[in-house]
């Protein structure tokens, strides 16, 4: 069957959007994805900005009727997707296939914590109060995104390692099973994906655990970041101010000299503890204080405690046990966090995509890394021949929209850049070192002007045209700046990361220990995939004309800078600012005229 009949020039989508535009991409990604879902057979597709990918996946899904679960990146994402794009597409075909959407259980509210800590102490929460009132006969009750402060949420959410799940009182109106309980009687689910990676985690341990019923179909937006995300949840990660927060919840039932001996050993150990560190060589000083909260928490007789406290026994036996695997530490906002990531998640992530559903379809605009998807599969643990795959060519006219200049990176490209940029310029570093000193540098020639990603949210920027933002991979990912005319993005540096993290280091020497190399198979494409997802942020229609800046000369001196090239190779060279300014001028004058 032809999916054309929704793409075509005078078909249904044309019909409900005023400014939609045929694309061919589209229509050959929804053709695959659908062939895909027919099939039952895995697929990789590859779809660059601008191709509507959204409504490529959408469409073949509602097309099938079958239960399907799709997973982006972020809860801004999953809005637009339920709120905007979905309501679209149920004008074509109805509203007959229930949609639902599941977040994180830290997203709703939990009745347990709210009347143990907020209703107890009114005056201390008397916004949380005034709120409550009016969403109390909510069916599901979320909490509002930017409405409370961390505290506050503290004591009306939970996590998976607090919460008493079917034991608590107030199971049969929790939001979040509730929430739960309808996403698994729908036929499309909207989630994350670190929830959807959770899921896979606990799958790949035990088919019949699970947060999501099996489902036909599962896309994967955003499918380049997986490979990153779920190994954290194949993994452990421990929290020791957890420990300290049991004793603090239940005050009552601890000696008073108990609890500040346990908060003055967690204050200790963030005096010494200062930055990434292998557990194994601050695994001493740790040790101490893991085993006086064991011994005091341990003694206590509820069964609440005694079910919370096992679950952090389990969580400290993983974290700091042999299995293969990278483990470190960290500081956390006033919290020390001991992390376990295995080295290769690639087989459980098989094995738990095996258990969720029998056609997995990954999508992004950014998969591939020299040029095939060999660095993906091998990390989600498929096999090439066992895949469709499909990678697209720009959408865009690129010779004619854009141009690149490569030069040096010196403070005083960033000045001329400063005075005679116009409209606005997105850049890019690589450390939030870096991001630092030249927003300091830009603030003080641009004054008014210049945002980095500490001062600004992206929901924020609406309006902010003739705008200098400076940020790292928050602003590189996923990240829309259309509605701000950007006009530049600046790369301060190829994105390679920093082979001396701990985690990286360790997959370096895993990389090296399987035959490979471990900067041509593992950093180099990888590197490829962030700077394709940098470049990515500068046209988003086709009118769009913007010039990318590359920093670094390494694309033209070194043998694998022939990978960067290849992703913009039609377009033009330009050797200088003024000939960017002047390209630009040029384009504003036809687009005027």
């Amino acid at each position: 069957m032809s999916l054309d009949k929704y793409f075509k020039k005078g078909g249904a989508l044309e019909s409900i959007l005023p400014r939609y535009r045929q694309r061919e991409a589209q229509v050959d990604a929804a053709e695959c994805i659908f062939q895909s879902m027919r099939d039952y057979v895995p697929s990789v597709i590859e779809a660059p900005t601008g191709s509507g990918k959204t409504f490529a996946y959408l469409i073949p899904a509602f097309e099938m009727g079958k239960r399907t679960i799709i997973s982006t990146k972020t809860k801004q994402l999953m809005s637009q997707i339920a709120g905007k794009d979905i309501p679209i597409v149920q004008q074509i075909f109805g509203d007959d296939m229930f949609v639902a959407v599941l977040k994180g259980r830290r997203n709703y509210f939990c009745h347990l914590r709210f009347f143990r800590f907020v209703y107890t102490n009114q005056g201390r929460f008397e916004k949380v109060m005034k709120w409550y009132e009016t969403v109390v006969d909510d069916e599901v009750i979320e909490i509002p995104i930017g409405k409370f402060s961390p505290s506050e949420i503290d004591n009306i959410s939970t996590d998976s390692w607090q919460c008493p799940a079917s034991k608590c009182d107030f199971y049969d109106i929790c939001s979040f099973y509730k929430a739960k309980e309808w996403a698994n009687s729908a036929d499309i689910v909207i989630t994350n994906h670190y929830l959807l990676m959770s899921d896979f985690a606990l799958k790949c341990e035990n088919e019949h655990a699970s947060i999501f019923d099996f489902a036909d179909h599962i896309i994967m937006d955003e499918a380049h970041s997986i490979p990153d995300i779920f190994p954290r949840f194949a993994g452990t990660d421990l929290s020791l101010r957890s420990f300290l927060k049991i004793m603090n919840e239940n005050r009552h039932l601890f000696e008073p000299r108990e609890i500040e001996i346990a908060a003055g050993m967690l204050s200790a150990l963030l005096e010494t503890i200062q930055e990434r560190q292998y557990t194994s060589e601050v695994k001493g000083s740790i040790l101490p204080y893991i085993e006086f909260v064991n011994r005091i928490i341990g003694a206590q007789d509820s069964d609440e405690i005694k079910s919370l406290h096992k679950r952090l026994v389990d969580k400290a036996e993983s974290v700091l046990g042999d299995s293969e695997g990278v483990r470190f530490v960290d500081q956390e906002r006033g919290d020390i966090i001991l992390q376990y990531i295995p080295l290769n998640a690639s087989d459980k992530l098989r094995e738990g995509l095996k258990n969720a559903c029998l056609s997995p379809i990954f999508v992004s605009a950014t998969l591939s890394g020299k040029g095939n998807f060999d660095y993906f599969l091998a990390e989600t643990g498929y096999d090439p021949e066992d895949v469709m795959k499909l990678s697209l060519d720009p959408v865009f006219d690129l010779p004619n929209q854009g141009r690149l200049l490569v030069t040096e990176n010196t403070d005083s490209f960033y000045e001329e850049l400063g005075k005679k940029a116009k409209g606005s310029v997105l850049i890019i570093c690589n450390s939030i070192g870096r991001m630092n000193k030249i927003t300091k540098l830009l603030k003080n020639l641009c004054p008014g002007r210049v945002y980095s990603q500490r001062d600004i949210d992206i929901s924020d920027t609406e309006g902010l045209t003739d705008t200098i933002f400076v940020g790292c991979a928050v602003f590189r990912e996923g990240m829309d700046f259309a509605h701000t005319g950007i006009s530049y993005v600046v790369l301060d540096k190829l994105p390679f990361e920093y082979p001396d993290d701990l985690v990286l280091k360790e997959q370096a020497e895993s990389v090296r220990r399987r035959g490979q190399e471990p900067f041509m198979d593992y950093f180099l494409p990888r590197a490829v995939i962030y700077y394709r997802q940098a470049l990515g942020r500068l046209l988003r229609h086709e009118d769009d004309k913007g010039v990318w800046v590359v920093l670094d000369n390494r694309i033209d001196t070194k043998n694998y800078g022939k990978y960067f090239k290849g992703v913009l190779q039609e377009v033009p060279r330009i050797n200088s600012l003024d000939e960017a300014v002047s390209f630009l001028e040029v384009s504003d004058a036809e687009n005027e005229g």
